[in-house]
């Protein structure tokens, strides 16, 4: 962001499959943190100029939303639609890409809104005078807690 630039802010984040590596900028030690997915959204990506969907370039370790969903969401999706209550839970610091991830923006559609619009796809597909479908969602973000 502008505050990390104006103050030539060294990257100490490091995305390795489902771990992130925190590196101390004052002695260099890294602290590891494994969790159940970890993506790299900080840079290594373009703008199609057709529609401003952000992939990765070429080579780039960038998760674009198609890969968080397909990693990420298709589960979420698929147990909701054999029945079972589905939960994402997204951590981290300020500005890292929780709310990108889970809701996006624009062509960027995050995991909730890809999720929702393939089950309601389904559901308008195989509704029929004798099946109907009820969905029920709730979503809460808790800010700043002290």
């Amino acid at each position: 962001n502008g505050r990390e630039k104006e103050r030539s802010a060294t990257l100490i984040i490091e995305m390795v499959g489902n771990t992130t590596k925190i590196t101390n900028p004052h002695d260099s030690k890294t602290k590891d943190f494994t969790f159940d997915y970890s993506y790299w959204s900080h840079d290594g990506f373009i703008e199609r100029p057709e529609d401003g969907y952000l992939e990765a370039e070429p080579g780039s370790p960038y998760a674009d939303q198609a890969k968080v969903m397909s990693e990420l969401g298709v589960g979420v999706l698929e147990n909701s639609w054999n029945g079972f209550h589905s939960c994402v839970f997204a951590y981290g610091q300020t500005g890292s890409g929780k709310s990108y991830s889970i809701v996006g923006y624009g062509t960027n559609k995050g995991v909730i809104p890809l999720t929702c619009a393939e089950m309601f796809r389904r559901i308008e597909e195989q509704t029929t005078p004798d099946r109907y479908f009820q969905v029920e969602a709730s979503m809460m973000e808790i800010y700043n807690e002290k």
